[in-house]
Formats: structure tokens, C-alpha cells, sequence
């Protein structure tokens, strides 16, 4: 597996990954009443200089991690301050259970550490055990708990 730098020849790639997070990777899933207002903050607000990676599994795209700097007034569900980046994260199915979540979550701290953020945050489905759980394996802490989510924080 390997990770490549975002770019915006990637915004197709994370508009699929975006799908993912939405339907909790249910490629034929219904979307939430939510996804087209949190389409524009996680994929039309995103920018390459925000920062993210896109995971390769050979010539396959497994996955993919994308910051999300928002503001007190122009935030996604994980929110938790100013300065502190929201991640966005999805693996493919197929590749479910061979590390790249992990890979791509500390790819993406290093990253955030790097800009000078104090920590990075998510937001993850009280339903999604399995991230969750990983989530707390790597450090994040519970900062809240609203409409069936953690909001999740790691900070440096």
C-alpha cells in the first residue's frame, strides 16, 4: 500500500469517499437528508493546500484521508474549534481490515502536526464499532455525543 498527496485531480476520488462516509459504505445506500449541505463543506470547501492522501492498493484506490478546516460559523458534525481540523476518512470495502485506516489516520496527524494544528477531530456513527474503537486505539478522546455520533478529538 502506498499513499500519495491529494490533489485536485482527486476531488472525484473523495466525492466516491465522501458517498462512503455518508452511507457507511454502502455503495447503494440512501444518503442522508444532510449530504448535499455537507457535500459543499467537505468537498467543494476542500482544497489540495488542506491537506489529505489517497491510498493506493497497486493500481487500485483503497482509501483516502482529506483535512477540513472549518470555522465556528462554516463546520462539519465533527467540529470541535477553530484551528483544529475536521479528517474525513473512508476505505474501500474491499480493503477493510489491512491497516489502511491506521495508515491514513497518522498520516494525517503528522500532517496536521506539520501546519501547526493542536490536534486533529471526526465524528464517527455510535453504529460504526469498528472505527470507532480504532479511533480510541490511536489516542482520540470523546469530546461529545449528538444524533447517533462521536465527535472525537486527538490533540498534541
Amino acid at each position: 500500500m502506498v499513499l500519495v498527496v491529494a490533489t485536485e485531480s482527486d476531488r472525484t476520488y473523495l466525492s466516491r469517499l465522501n458517498l462512503l462516509t455518508d452511507t457507511f459504505g454502502d455503495e447503494f445506500g440512501e444518503v442522508s437528508a444532510e449530504f448535499e449541505r455537507d457535500w459543499i463543506y467537505y468537498l467543494e470547501n476542500w482544497s489540495e493546500d488542506k491537506g489529505g492522501f489517497i491510498a493506493w492498493r497497486g493500481r487500485i484506490p483503497a482509501g483516502g484521508v482529506w483535512l477540513n478546516w472549518g470555522t465556528d460559523e462554516f463546520h462539519g458534525f465533527g467540529h470541535v474549534e477553530e484551528g483544529i481540523p475536521e479528517l474525513a476518512l473512508a476505505v474501500e470495502n474491499r480493503f477493510q481490515g489491512e491497516g489502511i485506516g491506521t495508515a491514513l489516520l497518522e498520516a494525517a496527524t503528522e500532517l496536521a502536526r506539520q501546519m501547526g494544528a493542536p490536534g486533529i477531530s471526526l465524528s464517527v456513527a455510535a453504529e460504526n464499532e469498528r472505527a470507532h474503537r480504532l479511533y480510541l486505539h490511536l489516542g482520540f478522546e470523546l469530546v461529545s455525543e449528538r444524533e447517533g455520533h462521536f465527535v472525537l478529538v486527538k490533540r498534541f
